[in-house]
């Protein structure tokens, strides 16, 4: 893997969206302490890796709901190395996951919006097995905080294996003799005490078997037997259902005969019904015929009345309607007459109103130039009431910014002040973490001497007694001094520690106070641009006054005439109202002259129209007379024609009456001949059927039914018992073979058994020997990075079965609790770099300070080691030593002024 950048925004001192490019191999990050230099190394951490040091909210700038980290890596995959830009936020719930296409040259989202999406898919990705190892590997192995750098090596014997048996995995050994390997043999052990109870029951299970086999026998005998007796039954019946069939059918063809009279008779009986009808309403449509011949000359004169009456009526529609438009249009006229008066008068109001539109028209003209002269005047009235006040308020904003002036002076006066009085962070710095390595050194020193202690006082204080750490005898006396020495070592270490925390509380007091000294600091350059902004907007101020009140003078002397103006406005007022009444008569009533014009053009026409309605009316003078007399002929005849309507369509009948009377005779003739017909073939049919013959048959087929329907139902009830007894058997002999089953696999189970007990042992007796090897190989490897980075050939260092630190100098042997500051952090470089080639396949790590105390050939010697790393793709190397910038292959210094990180070069 490689990392390409990391981008943050609003975490921590990071404010607007910042991005530090990284490239591969030996990468140098660089800034002063507090800069924010170790924030990138710990929002790789929480967006790679799912780690971060404290609270998500802590990692959010102060003052923002939320921060975000953006990292784009590079990793080889199957198809070859792909990008990918991992989304995490901090205060709020955001993550993605994108893609780099390079031919679209676009992002491809990869649809990853929760945690757990996000932590999965970066253990596939890193081949990790789950979130915690994810985050142990960048904890104890990529990315270990400066913390913990040197302290987890000058921890006692028991913390340090504890530490690195988990880092190492020699801790799976132990846990899995006491976990899982403990768990196999009994869990063997209860397994075969199941199978010993279930074998005893199956056993219990199967001693019936036997007999359910002989019962299963005698089933399918029996049954056997019952369908020889059942066929032998069936055959008889299909012999004497052969000839009950044929009596059968003489039955039936008997039946369908009766039928068949019975309903001749019947449709004769319906036919002569019919006949009888139809002479009736023959009898009914001849009288109906001679009544219409008396009736018919009444009805033809009716007929000729009612089409005459059809005609006058419509004559009589049409004069009403010519008397109705005639009044409609006696209406208008009078209306247009109305009219005419009206628009006279509309003429003389025109004429009047002409007069007076020139009459006032010169006292109009001036009313409305004074009045646009009188509003110019007032709005500049405005303009002076608005001047002064916007010059006290520019008086007032003076009065504020002078205030502020004197305070920033003063202001900074006492930061400067401060400045002068206050320590060097850096070297406050430097000597908390020297006293704190000093304790750190004495807490190792004590828990190794109280261990020591330990041991002497549980040692026998005889003559045969043996030193416990040595192993050379050990004299009584010589016992009890050594314990003396070392309790009297311990008190002094303990006074020693008292004293290094009493003054590391006062320096932190004292690292607080220059910090927050530091950063009012910090702000000076804010502060004197502020006066200087002060400073100019009080000259602005000023300037902006001065030009205010020169304008008021210009407009004071015109707005002194507005007086007069308005006393002569008012005497033109009534003169004025008076034009505009007669502009609006004469807009009203401009038209009139026309349309006068217009309406006694309308008005002749009505007269005429009327005129010819009168002419159209007399035409229709004999029609209400003559349409008298039609009635009177109508009401004569109506008798006549009323008889004949009622009887016309029955006497229309009388055909078709007579034809329906002559239909019905000759069917009811046939049918009385299909009678005797069917009659005599019955008789034929009667004589061949014995009705006593039919019955005995018959019972013998219910005797023959009732017989097989009994053999029928035993035989299915044996049937049943044998598929109950089969399932039986066969549910026994199942069991019989999951006995013998149960057999073999408890023979196997004690194999298991033995067998799990082996390993269980061995796994145990493999954790110290994995232990000796692996820190056998990563000492190897670490003695040569050492002596490297020394540069000392004479130096050798081991790393010992316990995690211990040695250093050998020619016949000098020195625990790494005995070694100096830069010998330490040589030392632990060198095995924190064996362990990283060893245990990360992701070929990237961090390293946070890494060159406290060394001085210039071995900071020199430290990238020229790095460098060589071939199991390395990319490493960064974190620190406030600017030297670091000339010697790696890549640099980025982070600086954070106004107390806002930003990169200043790369």
């Amino acid at each position: 893997m490689k990392i390409d950048s990391v981008t943050l925004e609003n975490v921590k001192s990071y404010e607007e969206r910042t991005t530090i490019d990284l490239r591969g191999g030996v990468n140098a990050i660089l800034g002063e302490n507090g800069s924010g230099k170790s924030t990138i190394q710990e929002a790789i951490g929480f967006a790679l890796f799912d780690s971060l040091p404290f609270n998500n909210n802590e990692f959010v700038r102060e003052g923002e709901s939320s921060g975000t980290v953006e990292v784009v890596i590079e990793l080889r995959e199957d198809d070859g190395v792909q990008k990918y830009r991992i989304t995490r936020s901090a205060g709020r719930s955001n993550y993605g996951v994108a893609r780099y296409d390079p031919i679209e040259d676009e992002w491809i989202d990869q649809d990853i919006d929760k945690k757990d999406q996000l932590v999965n898919w970066l253990c596939a990705r890193f081949d990790l097995e789950d979130k915690d190892e994810l985050t142990k590997i960048w904890e104890s192995c990529i990315g270990v905080p400066q913390t913990r750098f040197l302290s987890d090596f000058a921890q006692t014997p028991r913390n340090r294996k504890n530490t690195f048996d988990e880092l190492l995995g020699v801790d799976d050994y132990e846990e899995s003799f006491n976990g899982a390997l403990k768990q196999v043999p009994e869990e063997i052990a209860d397994e075969q005490d199941d199978l010993r109870e279930e074998i005893q029951q199956l056993t219990g299970e199967v001693q019936s078997l036997p007999e359910q086999r002989t019962k299963q026998t005698n089933l399918e005998s029996g049954i056997e037997e019952l369908n020889a007796r059942i066929q032998k039954k069936q055959e008889e019946k299909d012999e004497v259902e052969s000839t009950f069939d044929e009596l059968d059918a003489l039955k039936d063809q008997l039946d369908e005969l009766d039928d068949e009279v019975a309903s001749v008779e019947q449709e004769i009986e319906s036919q002569e019904s019919a006949l009888e009808t139809a002479q009736e309403e023959l009898a009914r449509a001849q009288a109906a015929a001679e009544k219409c011949e008396e009736a018919a000359e009444g009805h033809e004169a009716y007929e000729a009345a009612r089409e005459r009456r059809e005609q006058l009526t419509e004559r009589k529609e049409r004069l009403n309607e010519l008397r109705q438009e005639k009044q409609e249009k006696q209406a208008t006229v009078q209306q247009l007459e109305n009219e005419i008066e009206s628009l006279k008068e509309d003429v003389e109001t025109l004429q009047q109103a002409r007069e007076n539109l020139e009459q006032y028209r010169e006292d109009k003209e001036r009313y409305e130039v004074l009045g646009e002269r009188i509003n110019e005047l007032e709005q500049k009235k405005q303009k002076v009431d608005r001047l002064q006040n916007e010059i006290g308020d520019l008086e007032e904003e003076a009065h504020g910014v002078l205030h502020d002036l004197r305070d920033r002076k003063q202001l900074i006066a006492e930061i400067e002040a401060e400045a002068a009085a206050t320590e060097d962070i850096d070297d406050l710095t430097d000597k908390v973490n020297e006293r704190e390595v000093k304790r750190q050194s004495l807490a190792a020193e004590k828990e190794d001497i109280e261990e020591h202690l330990g041991l002497l006082r549980d040692t026998d204080a005889d003559e045969d007694a043996v030193c416990p750490t040595c192993g050379e005898p050990l004299d009584p006396d010589d016992r009890e001094e050594r314990i003396a020495e070392q309790e009297a070592r311990l008190e002094e270490i303990e006074q020693e520690r008292k004293r290094l925390a009493e003054e590391i509380e006062e320096l932190e007091e004292r690292l607080e106070e220059a910090k927050a000294v530091q950063d009012r600091v910090a702000q000076l350059g804010v502060h004197r641009e502020a006066v200087a902004d002060l400073e100019e907007t009080l000259a602005n101020l000023s300037t902006e006054k001065v030009k205010k009140r020169e304008k008021i003078e210009s407009l004071e002397e015109e707005v002194d005439e507005l007086p007069s103006l308005r006393e002569e406005r008012e005497s033109l007022e009534d003169a004025e109202k008076a034009f505009h009444r007669a502009e609006t008569r004469i807009e009203d009533n401009e038209n009139a002259p026309e349309e006068l014009e217009r309406v006694e053009s309308q008005l002749e026409t009505a007269r005429e129209e009327v005129e010819k309605l009168e002419e159209q009316i007399e035409e229709f003078d004999d029609v209400e007379a003559e349409l008298d007399v039609v009635e009177e002929t109508l009401d004569e005849h109506e008798p006549d024609y009323k008889q004949y309507e009622q009887n016309k369509q029955q006497a229309a009948e009388l055909d078709d009456r007579k034809q329906a009377v002559g239909e019905h005779e000759n069917e009811l003739e046939s049918l009385q001949e299909k009678k005797e017909t069917l009659v005599e073939e019955r008789e034929t049919v009667e004589s061949k059927f014995d009705p006593e013959e039919y019955e005995q048959f018959d019972n013998r087929l219910d005797e023959l039914d009732q017989k097989i329907t009994q053999l029928t139902t035993k035989r299915d009830e044996r049937k049943d018992q044998l598929e109950d007894v089969a399932a039986e058997v066969e549910r026994l002999e199942e069991k019989l073979d999951e006995r013998s089953e149960k057999v073999d696999e408890l023979q196997e189970l004690e194999a298991d058994l033995e067998f799990a007990k082996w390993v269980r042992e061995n796994v145990r007796n493999a954790g110290p020997k994995m232990r000796e090897v692996i820190t056998d190989r990563i000492g190897t490897r670490a003695n040569a990075v050492f002596r490297s980075i020394r540069g000392r050939d004479a130096e050798q260092l081991e790393w010992t079965a316990d995690y211990d630190i040695i250093v050998h100098d020619a016949d000098v042997r020195k625990s790494f609790s005995t070694l100096s500051g830069g010998e330490k952090m040589a030392a632990a470089l060198a095995v924190r770099l064996a362990i990283l080639e060893q245990l990360s396949s992701l070929g990237v790590a961090f390293l946070d300070e890494p060159t406290a105390n060394l001085d210039e050939q071995k900071k020199t010697n430290l990238v020229g080691q790095l460098e060589s790393l071939d199991a390395f793709d990319q490493l960064a190397v974190i620190s406030h030593d600017s030297t670091f910038e000339s010697m790696t292959d890549y640099s980025v210094k982070i600086e954070k002024p106004e107390q806002t990180s930003e990169v200043v070069s790369d």
